[in-house]
């Protein structure tokens, strides 16, 4: 029996599940700085919702790896570690090396017939907003491809978790990509692993994909080391 159970009401669950995601878009979007605490009543004023559903967002929020609580203390940008950021690239190039070989297994299948033009018009246009130095539209691109690609796999569990470990990656990842060579041997990257994927061939579409990664955690690290030279 579940009579002593208290309504809460659609509307409230809404409201806290749409502020958790704002907040949510905030912090992948940079507009809450790493390391930056949470101000309840300026979220609240800002949204237009009430201090207790910011909280309550805030809260549910606590196991995304997005924030950290701390007792006595409040809600912060979580301020990732190199050794959590290379355990993500880790993470990030097992699960995507799988959905590529096994993108390349349907597209050969014939599982995924309109995926290889997909990624075609994907590199066509990240080409050409990487001619215009468009670095916050060539991100967009970036995240669509990688998309297309978890979506081809056919394997929803996976595209849950990937997504998940890339809501964590977006703030490093970005500054990444905001480099012209960064985005020029990104797309090469993409290249060879559209040819993979759409020759249907398993093996040359993971280890393409791991290669990314591997490449991606390669030119973060170059970054990274070079703005403690430039601030040491």
């Amino acid at each position: 029996m579940t009579t002593g159970a208290r309504s809460i009401g659609p509307r409230r669950a809404t409201l806290a599940g749409e502020v958790r995601g704002e907040i949510e878009r905030m912090i992948v979007d940079g507009d809450l700085a790493a390391g930056e605490k949470l101000n309840e009543l300026s979220l609240s004023t800002a949204m237009g919702v009430s201090r207790g559903t910011v909280r309550e967002a805030i809260r549910s929020l606590a196991d995304s790896g997005l924030i950290d609580l701390i007792a006595n203390r409040g809600a912060f940008v979580h301020e990732t570690t190199l050794a959590e950021i290379r355990n993500l690239y880790d993470l990030r190039g097992a699960i995507f090396a799988m959905a590529c070989s096994a993108a390349a297994r349907r597209v050969r299948e014939g599982a995924e017939p309109k995926l290889a033009a997909a990624l075609e018009r994907n590199l066509d246009q990240m080409r050409a907003t990487h001619a215009k130095g468009d670095t916050a539209r060539y991100y967009v691109l970036n995240i669509e491809f990688h998309d297309l690609l978890l979506h081809g796999a056919g394997n929803p569990k996976a595209k849950t978790m990937y997504d998940n470990l890339v809501k964590e990656m977006h703030l490093f990842r970005r500054k990444g990509l905001s480099i012209a060579t960064n985005i020029a041997r990104s797309i090469e990257e993409h290249e060879v692993i559209t040819r993979a994927v759409a020759a249907g061939d398993e093996e040359a579409a993971r280890r393409a994909a791991l290669d990314h990664i591997v490449g991606g955690f390669g030119r973060y690290m170059s970054m990274a080391e070079g703005e403690t030279a430039a601030t040491g």
